[in-house]
């Protein structure tokens, strides 16, 4: 990889919140997945979240009631949620849960939304693309719903933050970048970002903050001006993320290596 000049391709592209973070995963399976383009194995957890995200997606487009949400979930799981199942004990909770929060289903109070919308954007001079779960309007003002499986709770408020109080700040980022293109497409900055932790049940909400927002863009900027300053792109290599998360490590030769390691040790 070290004789081949990458910038030029990665200047061009369009960019997303997931493409930015997904190098800072792991740079290999960057690599693999957005200059090689190689498609990506099913994985129990992202599809878990496809189907959740698509199940909410359809009550809001009213293709399904509120009735109907457990038993659609119930019926297709098995067929829909695809990739190698971790433990029984995960696979049931991760059922319970679904169960759970589409049982006691409650939709968003606003006066009208929209579900996955597409919105192309710009931060300084690079192009960018998101897909946000959900965007309601209430009494003239906007708020952003991101749908997560991962199981948070409300902030600690801690001097020293938890691991969730991190997760938190994580997927908050997220929505400040969503909000650049919101502004950008509605004229206005939203006044709510949510997260929707739908396996435990816990809706949060932060007011808009207008300097995590700058920051947010900065950060963008600055994390695509260090892609394109790589020419190697070596791995971040992680037991879980590698067999669990990625759906590339049949490609990689990092994680193959590991495995034939494993194998023979």
């Amino acid at each position: 990889m070290g004789d081949i000049i990458y910038r030029p391709l990665i200047e061009d592209m369009t960019w997303s919140y997931s493409r930015i973070t997904a190098f800072e995963q792991c740079p290999h399976g960057w690599y693999l997945r957005y200059i090689r383009r190689l498609p990506k194995d099913d994985r129990f957890y992202s599809s878990y979240g496809s189907f959740v995200h698509s199940l909410i997606e359809r009550y809001y487009r009213g293709e399904l009631s509120k009735e109907q949400l457990p038993v659609e979930f119930a019926t297709k799981f098995a067929t829909e949620v695809k990739g190698f199942r971790p433990s029984n004990n995960v696979v049931v909770k991760y059922i319970n849960d679904g169960m759970n929060y589409f049982t006691n289903f409650e939709p968003y109070e606003c006066d009208s939304f929209e579900v996955e919308k597409e919105i192309y954007f710009t931060i300084g001079d690079k192009r960018f693309v998101c897909y946000i779960d959900f965007v309601g309007f209430k009494d003239g003002e906007i708020f952003l719903v991101d749908h997560k499986s991962a199981e948070l709770k409300e902030k600690s408020k801690r001097a020293k933050p938890t691991a969730s109080d991190k997760k938190i700040d994580e997927i908050l980022r997220q929505l400040y970048f969503y909000s650049a293109a919101i502004e950008q497409e509605y004229g206005k900055l939203p006044s709510k970002l949510c997260i929707n932790s739908y396996r435990s049940g816990v809706f949060i909400e932060e007011e808009f903050d207008n300097e995590k927002f700058e920051d947010t863009k900065r950060w963008a900027l600055e994390r695509i001006e260090d892609i394109e300053s790589v020419d190697e792109f070596f791995p971040f290599q992680d037991f879980f993320f590698c067999k669990n998360l990625c759906g590339l490590n049949n490609f990689c030769t990092y994680d193959i290596e590991a495995r034939e390691e494993r194998r023979h040790s």
